[in-house]
This record gives structure tokens, C-alpha cells and sequence, in this order.
């Protein structure tokens, strides 16, 4: 039996997977593992709970939440060797495309003794780590609008009616930014992702690969509120649609490293949670620094 800590999230995803907690230890005592559980109460609990883990004699260590508990855990694991595992009770659940895994967390509680471990790049900015997900824009100001209370009731559609209030009254203020160095740009949205999935179920980034050492970088270009309005409206369409590489106002590279240089006070999110910094700040990646347990590659 592996020794594992499971870290869990009383009040993700409408608080169903705590209800869930003892088939969910159940099933992963099934795979193997000889698993505690330990709640957060507080930010940054799952960061705490981690690192205790790394001096600890685990060798597992289990989320249980959504997308922010996974990326807490996972900065307190940055450069062990213990694996990490998600069990995703959140609300949208997006690291659970990108590793292969049900977004159920005890149909994926069920594969863990199944499943590989592998060496992802970690995104890193204003000293706070993410797996998936940095943007600057309206993207975040929809992640800083929501209702916590809404989205525990509603689930998904609180995102989506957060979303359509922000895309009315945010003022698209552009973004000067410098990739890699390089001369300053212009943009209302810059996203750089780790993983192919970005806002949902979407595969924005598709040749994405969290262990290549690169950023992808989305940048949409429309300045005036009004043209950037319909440009962020047509964006997310073409985005369910699959065919938004295809816009013109949409740039996609990959790089290294990101600065937002102004505006001050512009909203920025990290894998779906609001960071709490302002312009300038640089935006990195650092590779190979956490090992993940994923589905073996098809």
C-alpha cells in the first residue's frame, strides 16, 4: 500500500463531493493506496497541507475540488518527487481534460492505481504557481464577477451568465505586453496556456503540451470598446465552434515568458482564480517541476 493524504475541499462543486468522501477513500484503498484525509478551511490550506506531505513519508498526494484546490496542492509540491493526483469535485473541473481523467471524482478515484506518473511544466507569476492558465483581460474579469454563491447553486450556467454581465459592462482596456523580450505590443486579451483546454470543455490551445517548455500565447487584437466587444463575443463562438485560430484578430505563438506591462489594475486569473497582483509582472514557465499522475497516452 502506497501511503497517500487525500486533501479535500469541503465546499467545491456544491459541496456533493464531500458527501462522497468515505466510497471516494474506499475506492482508492481499492487502488492501492493507504490514504488520510485532511479539509482545508482557508486559501492556501492545500498549499500548507501539501509541503507537510513532502516532509512527511507520503508518497501520494490526492485533491479533492476544483481547479484552485488542485493548483494550491500543487504548489506545495513543486520540485518533490511525490505524485499528484486530481479528484475532480469542482464546478467546471478543466484539469480533468487535460489529464486524461473523468470529471467525476469517484470515476476517477476508481483509475488512480491505474494510471502513470509524468513531469509537467508549471506556469509561475507574482508568486503564485498555475498549471494550466494565465490570462490578463476580460477572461479574468469574469472569473473576479462571479458569485460564489450563485456558482455553488447553479454550477456552470453561474459562469456562463457571469460572463455574458462582464461582456456588457467590462471597458476592454488595451494591454501592453512583451513576449519573450521583445519589443511591447498591444492586445485586449493575453492568455498563455500550459494545457490545451482553456474556459470549459474548449480546446483553445490544441497543440498545447505541458511538458514542452513553452507558453501558448492567444492574444486578440480589437481596440475601441466596441469593436473589442464584438471580437470577444465572436471569439468565444468561434471557440465552441473550433475555428477560432482561424480569426484574424487572433494571434497564437509559443514562448517562454510573458510581461504585462500596464494597465495598472488589470484583472489577471491563474487556472480560474483571481490573482491578486497589478502590472508589471512577468509571467514564466518552469520545467518538469511537478509530477502528475495522468492517463497513459492513447
Amino acid at each position: 500500500m502506497r501511503r497517500a493524504i487525500l486533501i479535500y475541499n469541503p465546499t467545491a462543486g456544491r459541496r456533493r463531493a464531500q458527501g462522497r468522501l468515505p466510497a471516494i477513500v474506499e475506492a482508492l484503498d481499492a487502488g492501492g493506496f493507504d490514504v488520510e484525509a485532511r479539509p482545508t478551511a482557508a486559501p492556501g490550506d492545500a498549499t500548507r497541507i501539501a509541503r507537510q506531505a513532502a516532509r512527511g513519508g507520503v508518497e501520494t498526494v490526492f485533491a479533492l475540488g476544483g481547479d484552485g484546490t488542485l493548483r494550491e496542492a500543487a504548489a506545495g509540491l513543486l520540485g518533490s518527487d511525490l505524485e499528484l493526483g486530481f479528484l475532480p469535485g469542482g464546478t467546471v473541473n478543466v484539469m480533468a481534460l487535460a489529464f486524461g481523467l473523468p470529471r467525476d471524482a469517484l470515476a476517477a478515484a476508481r483509475r488512480m492505481g491505474g494510471l502513470e506518473a509524468r513531469r509537467v511544466d508549471v506556469g509561475l507569476c507574482g508568486g503564485e504557481a498555475f498549471l494550466m492558465s494565465f490570462s490578463a483581460g476580460f477572461d479574468a474579469a469574469v472569473m473576479a464577477g462571479q458569485s460564489p454563491a450563485l456558482k455553488r447553486r447553479l454550477g456552470p450556467p453561474a459562469v456562463f451568465l457571469a460572463g455574458l454581465a462582464c461582456w456588457w459592462r467590462y471597458a476592454y482596456p488595451e494591454i501592453a505586453f512583451r513576449a519573450d523580450g521583445a519589443a511591447a505590443e498591444r492586445a485586449i486579451l493575453v492568455a498563455a496556456l500550459n494545457a490545451p483546454y482553456y474556459g470549459g470543455a474548449f480546446r483553445v490551445a490544441p497543440e498545447a503540451d505541458m511538458g514542452d517548455g513553452r507558453l501558448d500565447l492567444l492574444l486578440l487584437r480589437a481596440p475601441g470598446r466596441r469593436r473589442a466587444r464584438a471580437a470577444t463575443l465572436g471569439f468565444w463562438r468561434d471557440v465552441a465552434l473550433g475555428r477560432h485560430l482561424r480569426r484574424r484578430d487572433l494571434e497564437h505563438r509559443r514562448v517562454r515568458s510573458v510581461e504585462i506591462l500596464t494597465p495598472p489594475g488589470i484583472p489577471l486569473q491563474l487556472d480560474g482564480d483571481v490573482l491578486a497582483a497589478s502590472p508589471p509582472l512577468r509571467v514564466t514557465l518552469s520545467p518538469h517541476r511537478l509530477k502528475v499522475l495522468t492517463a497513459p497516452p492513447a
